[in-house]
């Protein structure tokens, strides 16, 4: 089967509790609610792509648990087409989420059967052979993400990069990618330039890779090439909920990309998705259809 997008990374059960005030060290926090359902940056990236319309694979892991029957239930509900490796021996990864009142978070992550992403098996080299893009993190072993962006840039892909949450492990990456996502907090940090103004950073990435996005949500973002830094539109929308905001614009980018659009055009789609999946609940359970974007954005409030 040919295939739009295909995405390589992680796959986790979230645990979200909603507290007052994200935990400190040595502070006891009360919380309110506590919601399990499925998450993950790579999970997350695949259901957003498959969400906005492009034929989507998934290339992951998870344990023989209920945890791990939860996150296949969730890419087969969403069209993703699961390329998944059930592990014995290991528990599906899972993440702790604390969620405040501004929609800030706080995680503390299991891996679990994402751990073992360090090479590329054969279905999964089938799945990113026949696919137009490639979309990828640092949530997984990097030899196993360095493997398959090799793959797809021999067979003609486009590689698009995440570059969280391990930034440090970015360099090892950068000359096979074509478009770099770096969010606001960490871009001056990852171009080596601490304390950097973003539209500095995001000239410093743009000199190592042919596309890089600044990306900070509803802060606004910024996308730097050969021809300059742009501003990406900007939305005004009340924050409930960042678990899935990087994921959304990931995973909407990379559909957009895949079916010809220029990536500026794609990026403007992108950002208009993470603002609505910003506005509610959940990690997957937020992300929103074409559909849903088409609407949104023909509203009255781009900035």
């Amino acid at each position: 089967m040919q295939r739009d997008v295909t995405v390589f990374g992680s796959a986790n059960a979230d645990l979200r509790v909603l507290v007052d005030e994200l935990p400190r060290r040595g502070q006891v926090t009360l919380g309110h609610d506590l919601e399990m359902g499925p998450g993950g940056r790579g999970l997350n990236q695949a259901v957003a792509a498959a969400r906005m319309g492009a034929r989507t694979a998934f290339v992951g892991a998870v344990g023989s648990d209920d945890h791990g029957t939860m996150l296949l239930r969730c890419l087969a509900e969403s069209g993703v087409e699961a390329c998944v490796d059930e592990v014995d021996g290991r528990a599906t990864g899972a993440a702790m989420i604390a969620v405040d009142e501004h929609g800030e978070i706080t995680v503390i992550e299991l891996p679990g059967a994402n751990a073992t992403l360090d090479t590329v098996s054969d279905r999964a080299a089938h799945a990113i052979r026949g696919s137009a893009v490639l979309l990828l993190q640092l949530e997984t072993p990097v030899t196993g993400s360095r493997a398959a962006a090799a793959l797809a840039r021999a067979a003609g892909a486009t590689v698009i990069l995440d570059a969280g949450p391990q930034l440090g492990e970015m360099d090892a990456m950068l000359d096979e990618v074509d478009v770099l996502v770096v969010d606001l907090e960490e871009a001056g940090d990852a171009a080596g330039m601490p304390g950097a103004a973003p539209q500095q950073a995001a000239r410093a990435l743009a000199a190592r890779v042919p596309t890089a996005i600044v990306f900070g949500g509803l802060r606004g973002s910024l996308l730097a090439d050969s021809d300059g830094v742009l501003e990406l539109p900007r939305y005004v929308a009340h924050a409930l909920d960042s678990s899935a905001v990087t994921d959304t614009f990931c995973g909407a980018l990379a559909a957009g990309v895949s079916v010809g659009a220029p990536v500026r055009a794609a990026a403007e789609v992108a950002v208009a998705a993470a603002a609505l999946a910003v506005q509610r609940p959940g990690s997957a359970d937020s992300i929103p259809t074409r559909s849903d974007v088409d609407d949104y954005r023909a509203l009255p409030h781009a900035g």
